[in-house]
């Protein structure tokens, strides 16, 4: 529910509840004045009357319309003041509409007293509810109608820069480097809005400016010194060196080489935070996972472990092409790594989601904590503890999802296509024509790229 939706029914409740209180006061108010001045009314006409008597006129049998009843009063202590009645009539000769009210006025006239009574109607209690209950009902009708068309009226105009910020704020994108354009208004709320969402997107810009700009810097100026390392580690190492310079060399080399792996893993992981991968095409995935193997060959027959492969045909996913062919070497030579000696990898891809399960010792932390940067088993000295960092980060930035489990000595990465398939799928039976290859020889692998 929208905001003004939320106000007109607040404001339809309050009325709701506000007006059967401001009814019944006036209600009283009505029925209080009605009695107020019929009563006053027939205590005039009472005391008409006595004047008459007083004089000595003969009063008449009515009195300005009202029926009067003149007779002498037999009891012992005469009444200071009048006597009213009030009776609601239910008698079927007489309208039920209505409420007689009787006045018994007193006086003393020679020696003589004498009670004159006159008598009144006025309308029954239940037909002022009935006229204010209709009146009620027009009443929120109308302003609920109202209510609803005003509403649609100041949405429309004076809420038109708020729903333009709206629009202006979903269509922001930071890879545009295009300021948001807001529409002038003499609201004083909006203004303050306006400028706040000016002030946060133009900020955005700027520091995306000056992360990317830091990213680009920190890769050239620090794969600069690294290259200069490494060839200097050439020179030297092709000169007359002692067996214990040349294990000092290679462990340099070694450092080296892991150095510039979190370097280019750390820029491309900002990279991806940024969106620097936009794509609306659809990639061959299972071709781009065929070829990911054969890169691999050689690491496969180099540690002898069994690859069963089952594919679905022509799986297409909405993937820019580089950042699957880093996911699918990240999950491989992850596979490779922490895999034993001899043993197996199985890769499952359908349509709905890619497997990859190898053999492997047990983790020693949580699973889905190995998707946090340097989280890494201390079973493998080489890893740098970034490549299932990546591989969660090219996930989120597709709107796959990731699962990590462990089970009777098999490791097992799932990524789901569809984010909200996060189930176990069933493996379909439907398998392309190079599926189920077993793959131990490199000439295997070769045969089966072409």
């Amino acid at each position: 529910m929208n905001l003004l939706n939320k106000i007109s029914v607040w404001f339809i409740a309050i009325v709701l509840l506000v007006t059967p209180v401001s009814m019944y006061i006036s209600y009283s108010s009505i029925k209080k004045r009605i009695d107020t001045f019929e009563t006053e009314r027939l205590k005039n006409v009472n005391n008409y009357v006595i004047n008459q008597i007083e004089k000595g006129e003969a009063p008449a049998k009515t009195t300005q319309g009202l029926p009067i009843s003149i007779g002498l009063f037999n009891g012992k202590k005469l009444p200071s003041q009048p006597e009213i009645f009030h009776t609601c009539l239910q008698d079927k000769g007489v309208s039920k509409n209505e409420c007689k009210i009787l006045v018994n006025s007193y006086a003393k006239v020679n020696d003589k007293t004498y009670k004159i009574s006159s008598y009144g109607y006025i309308t029954a209690s239940h037909q002022i509810i009935d006229g204010m209950l209709v009146a009620f009902v027009w009443k929120v009708l109308l302003i609920t109608t109202i209510v609803l068309i005003t509403a649609r009226v100041l949405s429309k105009f004076i809420l038109k820069p708020f729903h333009h910020a709206i629009n202006e704020l979903q269509q922001f994108s930071i890879q545009k480097k295009e300021r948001l354009q807001l529409l002038p208004t003499s609201t004083k709320e909006f203004k303050k809005l306006n400028e706040f969402l000016k002030t946060m997107t133009d900020k955005a810009l700027e520091d995306y400016a000056s992360v990317k700009e830091f990213s680009e810097n920190a890769s050239h100026e620090v794969q600069t010194p690294l290259a200069i390392i490494q060839s200097k580690i050439e020179l030297l190492a092709e000169t007359e060196i002692n067996e214990r310079q040349a294990i000092l060399l290679t462990d340099i080399q070694n450092s080296i080489d892991k150095l510039s792996r979190i370097n280019r893993s750390l820029i491309l992981l900002t990279k991806l935070n940024n969106n620097e991968f936009p794509t609306k095409d659809e990639l061959k995935f299972c071709r781009v996972e065929r070829e990911a193997l054969c890169m691999y060959a050689d690491h496969l027959a180099l540690k002898n472990i069994t690859l069963n492969r089952t594919c679905e045909k022509s799986v297409y996913v909405k993937i820019h092409p580089t950042l699957a062919e880093i996911l699918l070497s990240n999950l491989l030579s992850n596979a490779i790594r922490h895999n034993l000696e001899g043993g197996k990898i199985e890769i499952n891809l359908t349509h709905n989601y890619f497997q990859i399960n190898n053999t492997g010792l047990p983790p020693h932390v949580p699973t889905q904590e190995l998707f946090k940067r340097f989280k890494k088993n201390n079973q493998s000295q080489e890893s740098i503890g970034l490549g299932l960092s990546i591989v969660k980060q090219i996930c989120e930035v597709n709107d796959f999802a990731v699962h990590y489990d462990f089970n009777d000595g098999w490791h097992s990465i799932t990524i789901y296509f569809d984010n909200t398939e996060m189930h176990e799928s069933s493996i379909s039976e439907k398998i392309c024509s190079e599926n189920a290859v077993l793959f131990e020889p490199v000439e295997q692998v070769i045969n089966f790229a072409k």
